[in-house]
């Protein structure tokens, strides 16, 4: 850290929250998940049924659904790049040594209203399909992993929220233990609902220069139908969560500060020698 006052720490940095920058594609070629597929209800005789209805099924007992997942359709993708927290912007005449710490949390969703990856909400009871009453709380912590303008470049403030008595994990029970035990079937491995990965940077900002975070996330979709033990059926069931085999891909770029984002109009050419440029 560094032995300067506080307050010559925030001249160092400015925060820019909400800073519009386009962030590049990583270099391996972007994949698109494509469009997520509709899922549909069907009765035993293959008439049309809701959907909530016989997920509402699956609920009353545990082994009254089965998933049965469709290894054509299944696919490893890429997102799309997203930024990462907040962008550095150094507005001094002196480069900027930046040591940032940027973590990417990754988790499970579905088609079905997540009655298979879950959702957290603020309201509901205790059902059949697994529901659990619990409470939100929250719990304040302090890191280093993003800046904070008023703490200098290397703090973070925020807060977390965790689950205690009076709000509801969502989700039928059923449906998930099933999806959870036709994964593991077909790929050998249990599904990871959540993934958290982290990347440090340590680097240099020149005078006049910005430098933003992103990345883009690692994910496989599986595609199947959950069918109950009387033969009614939701087909296109997809369920998209972080991939077992790929990494995330992680991405810093500088950019020139917006004119007046300092304070001032930035002065033209290089604001600093770094020796990649000829005389």
């Amino acid at each position: 850290m560094s032995t300067r006052p506080l307050r010559r720490a925030t001249l160092l940095a400015v925060l820019a929250l909400g800073i519009a920058v386009p962030l590049a594609p990583p270099a391996v070629a972007e994949q698109d998940a494509g469009k997520v597929p509709t899922a549909r209800g069907f009765t035993a005789d293959r008439r049309e049924s809701s959907i909530g209805d016989i997920v509402e099924y699956c609920g009353t007992q545990r082994s009254a659904c089965t998933f049965q997942i469709d290894p054509t359709a299944d696919r490893e993708y890429t997102t799309a790049v997203k930024s990462l927290g907040n962008a550095v912007v150094n507005c001094t005449t002196d480069p900027m040594q930046i040591d940032r710490t940027v973590t990417l949390r990754t988790s499970s969703s579905d088609n079905i209203g997540g009655e298979i990856s879950g959702k957290v909400t603020a309201e509901g009871t205790v059902t059949a399909s697994g529901e659990v009453t619990t409470t939100l709380g929250n719990e304040t912590s302090s890191n280093i992993k993003t800046p904070n303008l008023k703490d200098g470049p290397t703090s973070e403030n925020g807060t977390k929220v965790n689950v205690g008595g009076g709000a509801k994990v969502s989700g039928s029970l059923s449906a998930k233990l099933a999806f959870e035990a036709a994964f593991k079937a077909t790929y050998s491995k249990s599904w990871t609902i959540e993934n958290t990965e982290t990347t440090t940077y340590r680097t240099t900002v020149k005078p006049y220069d910005m430098l933003v975070f992103g990345a883009s996330a690692a994910m496989r979709r599986v595609v199947g139908k959950l069918v109950t033990d009387k033969g009614q059926t939701i087909t296109n069931v997809a369920v998209d969560s972080p991939s077992m085999v790929n990494s995330s891909t992680f991405v810093a770029q500088t950019y020139a500060v917006p004119d007046k984002l300092c304070g001032r109009k930035r002065p033209t050419g290089d604001t600093a020698t770094d020796g990649d440029t000829s005389p």
